[in-house]
This record gives structure tokens, sequence and C-alpha cells, in this order.
């Protein structure tokens, strides 16, 4: 009696970009790894992190965070009365920055018609190396689209 050979799957999952290399940028709210963007914190309830083909990044834009300055266009977590997600920072509101160094609020668009936004401290790392991870013709400029 002939039976049907089926074929092996190895259905050990396959190892994530994470597992693969180390972050070529890390902080508390973002990494940035070859080819991929993670935003943490991004999703509510579960906190979860949201990832982003870095091929597919638009835009990137940024401002300075400062006490109660974009009151309606940002937001601590959720949407705000801008076309923008935000990744939960709490103190998103509330930070000054007296010497002009600090944090800052980056948006990411790719595109979909809801952008990603979330805080960076350290502004010009941040862009060096997910400039070099994005195509060429991506969008990088101080000031919101809205």
């Amino acid at each position: 009696m002939e039976t049907d050979k089926q074929p092996i799957i190895d259905d050990l999952p396959s190892p994530s970009k994470k597992e693969k290399c180390e972050a070529l940028f890390e902080e508390e709210w973002s990494r940035i790894y070859p080819n991929e963007l993670v935003i943490t914190w991004y999703w509510f309830p579960t906190a979860q992190a949201k990832r982003i083909d870095t091929h597919q990044i638009k835009g990137i834009y940024y401002s300075k965070q400062t006490f109660c300055k974009a009151f309606g266009s940002v937001k601590s977590w959720g949407m705000s009365f801008s076309p923008c997600w935000w990744a939960c920072d709490i103190k998103r509101c509330l930070r000054s920055n007296p010497e002009g160094n600090g944090f800052y609020n980056v948006v990411i668009d790719i595109g979909d018609g809801t952008m990603k936004g979330f805080t960076t401290a350290n502004l010009q790392a941040f862009l060096t190396v997910l400039r070099r991870q994005c195509n060429p013709g991506v969008i990088c400029q101080e000031g919101f689209p809205w």
C-alpha cells in the first residue's frame, strides 16, 4: 500500500528582523533596523509596536516639543485634530526646550492617510540613520504637513 508523502514543512517561525540584527538606532520611543522603523507604545490600548518598512516612507516631519505650543495638533496618545495617530508619550505636551535641544515630535507619512507620530530625544542621530534606510527622494523637513 502506497501512502501519500507530504512534503516536510518547517513550521518553526523564521527569526524576526530584530533577532537577525541589532538596532541601528534605539531609544525609548523608536528603533531603526535595516529596512524597518519600529514605533514603540503605538497601538491603544495594547501599547503594541507599529512596524514600518522604511521604503514605504514618503515624508519625515519634525517639530520641537514645547509646552502647549502644538495644542490640538499633537496628543499624548491616539488621534489628534490632525491626520496623525500619536504613539504614547504622556509628557509630550508638557516638555519645554529652553536651550533649543531636547525632545522632538516626529511624524512619518507612508501615504496611507493616517500619519504616524512619536517622540525622539536625539533628532540628529534619528534622522541620520533613518534617511539612510529610506528611498532617496523622501521628504525630510521641519514643521508638520498640516
